[in-house]
């Protein structure tokens, strides 16, 4: 995590966490900007009581307004680009410049105040760094240029001895250190939780040995998406149920820690064989695995299977110095071509289809692979084709 910035070092990881955070942010955003915006209109009876009702009083109204009509327009512009991240960011920082802008002729308009004004500073301040949500390098760019330009003005009125001058600019540097530690602390421990979490997320999702995605993730979350996505865009979807031959000798022969490092390289060997970030391999129960392949079609999908069986029959597992063990896989193979395919069916429908694949190569004598078109009918299968 950055020192400076307290964001992930890592694009994509910071990009992930802000989506994953938008919702919440937005809201925060848009609450905290409304708020802002109101007080800043009602401080308008302030310039009244000060000024009367002159032309300066509505000029500084004007200033006002325009402060709460950015702010509207920043949470309409949000609010009808719901998955912007980088339009959040922009619109909170050009609402809180307008703000600090505005400010100056306020101050110009009423030099007798400054000391109020040195505070409602301070208080703007505050408000960038740890209520208006935004990068904290933005936050701080903003308020520490917004404070030397308020020091600059305040300066010119010519209002405040040297010593009050001091005094008021030390309180400022004051704030603005006190600020950017609050909202940096703050920033970290949002990253934290999040890391903490997306650890905790991973571990109920991922096998421990393997690190293959478990059952229930297949079940609860990555299958039904990836159904959704195929039949929204009428793509094919391909699912491979592949099983180790004869896994149980292994463990009876050559004990449980060999079979682990079996289930390790042939894991690592099917995971070589797929196209990262885009296919999934699921350990789906003991030495039984799954393979989800999006937009691939039957053939697509034997081919790749009929790879790995040779693959997985040529390699050899090192078990111990000098000992290896090598074993063949059965493998089922089916998909779905949304294309044709319109009639709604339960998505553990193609698992089981793939499954009862599997189990068909098993019975024809292992180390082969079975296929079959899925139609959307479950229970309605015709024979497979063998591969191998």
């Amino acid at each position: 995590m950055s020192r400076l910035s307290a964001e992930f070092t890592d694009k994509s990881v910071e990009a992930h966490f802000s989506h994953h955070l938008l919702p919440q942010t937005k809201a925060q955003l848009r609450t905290t900007l409304l708020f802002c915006a109101t007080a800043y209109l009602l401080f308008a009876v302030t310039d009244v009581l000060a000024l009367g009702l002159t032309s300066m009083a509505l000029v500084l109204f004007g200033c006002r307004l325009a402060v709460g009509v950015v702010a509207v327009a920043s949470c309409v512009t949000n609010y009808l680009h719901p998955h912007s991240v980088r339009r959040v960011y922009l619109t909170a920082s050009i609402t809180e410049v307008v703000g600090m802008l505005a400010f100056a002729p306020i101050v110009l308009a009423r030099p007798a105040e400054l000391p109020w004004h040195s505070m409602s500073i301070g208080l703007m301040i505050m408000a960038v760094y740890l209520y208006i949500p935004n990068r904290l390098v933005y936050s701080l760019a903003i308020s520490v240029i917004s404070t030397i330009v308020f020091i600059v003005v305040a300066i010119l009125t010519g209002t405040l001895s040297g010593q009050e001058q001091l005094t008021m600019i030390m309180l400022l540097i004051l704030a603005n250190c006190f600020g950017y530690i609050s909202a940096r602390r703050y920033h970290v421990i949002r990253r934290e939780e999040f890391r903490v979490q997306s650890v905790f997320k991973n571990l109920s999702e991922r096998d421990p040995l393997t690190g293959c995605h478990n059952r229930r993730y297949l079940q609860q979350e990555l299958l039904n998406m990836e159904l959704s996505r195929a039949r929204r865009f009428r793509l094919s979807l391909a699912v491979i149920a592949c099983d180790i031959d004869y896994f149980k000798s292994v463990n009876d022969t050559y004990g449980h820690a060999a079979g682990d490092r079996v289930l390790v390289a042939f894991t690592t060997l099917l995971r070589g064989m797929i196209r990262e970030n885009v296919d999934s391999l699921i350990r789906f129960g003991g030495e039984e695995f799954l393979l989800v392949l999006p937009e691939t079609d039957l053939a697509g999908a034997m081919h790749l299977a009929e790879r790995m069986r040779l693959a997985v029959a040529a390699a050899a597992t090192n078990i111990a110095p000098g000992k290896s063990v090598s074993v063949t896989a059965s493998f089922g193979v089916t998909s779905v071509n949304f294309a044709n395919v319109v009639a709604r069916f339960p998505q553990e429908s193609v698992i089981e289809l793939a499954d009862q694949l599997l189990y068909a190569a098993k019975h024809d004598g292992r180390n082969t692979v079975k296929a079959l078109e899925f139609y959307g009918r479950p229970g309605l299968h015709v024979a497979a084709r063998a591969v191998g």
